[in-house]
């Protein structure tokens, strides 16, 4: 079921520990490190990133960065919170530069509840090369927090990731400015979660997390505030849904 509403108020709905397994990854609010906080209209865009741009559907990704880490502090907070005991929680995010410094997510993450279990690296394979002066940034972090002893399914894994690198190419922006790769999503469900576990998605946008948990007979719940971005979803849950029916019934 996908819930329009904030993230923040949906997690706040949760019971305690009734999530097995929480994949997200939340907007990065690189213009508001750069502080261009509505300094600038959506058309002119982030011009550091150029055609590279993330310009989301209903959310300008430009917070002061002193409120975006409060935001965040409160946001891993609730997932520690909701998540069971043996639950796990896929938090995606990447370094940030902002005048000639990089800006780890640790910053914010270490003020927060959760505890790390490990950490993938995900290479992305590739990225825009947008400094001369410093190395191609071509990956980003998923941090893998737990309550406890998360629960471990690793022989479900595919034997490239095994390991804490995953090599998945970023999946191109159509419709969604930055799309999950499904077999980033895949890998974190396939790892953590049983049959009928309940995963959670608290940044929906256009419903992969979903569409995998569907996929893996997986329970699934997503928060999602811009309804085009939720019609998309569903568009790409009913074709799922409606594909997975007609293959069955021809087997």
């Amino acid at each position: 079921m996908i819930i329009k509403t904030d993230c923040l108020k949906g997690l706040k709905s949760l019971e305690d520990e009734s999530i097995n397994c929480i994949v997200t990854s939340p907007p990065y609010n690189k213009k508001g490190l750069q502080g261009t906080q509505t300094k600038k209209s959506k058309e002119d865009g982030n011009q550091i990133w150029k055609k590279f741009e993330i310009d989301y559907s209903d959310y300008g990704d430009d917070m002061s960065e002193e409120d975006y880490q409060l935001w965040m502090i409160e946001f891993l907070n609730e997932c520690h919170r909701v998540i069971k005991k043996d639950g796990s929680i896929f938090f995606n995010h990447k370094p940030r530069r902002h005048k000639n410094r990089v800006h780890l997510p640790t910053d914010f993450i270490s003020k927060s509840d959760v505890e790390l279990f490990q950490l993938i690296i995900w290479d992305r394979r590739s990225s825009p090369n947008i400094r001369k002066e410093n190395l191609v940034p071509c990956t980003e972090h998923i941090y893998w927090f737990c309550k406890d002893k998360p629960k471990t399914f690793r022989d479900n894994m595919e034997k490239d990731f095994i390991g804490e690198v995953w090599k998945i190419p970023a999946d191109k922006q159509k419709s969604h400015p930055a799309p999950f790769p499904t077999q980033l999503v895949k890998n974190c469900i396939l790892l953590t979660t049983e049959k009928d576990d309940l995963v959670l998605d608290p940044f929906m946008g256009s419903g992969t997390t979903a569409l995998v948990s569907e996929s893996l007979g997986r329970k699934w719940l997503g928060y999602e505030m811009s309804e085009s971005y939720i019609e998309i979803a569903k568009s790409r849950i009913d074709e799922s849904i409606g594909l997975t029916r007609f293959i069955n019934a021809n087997n």
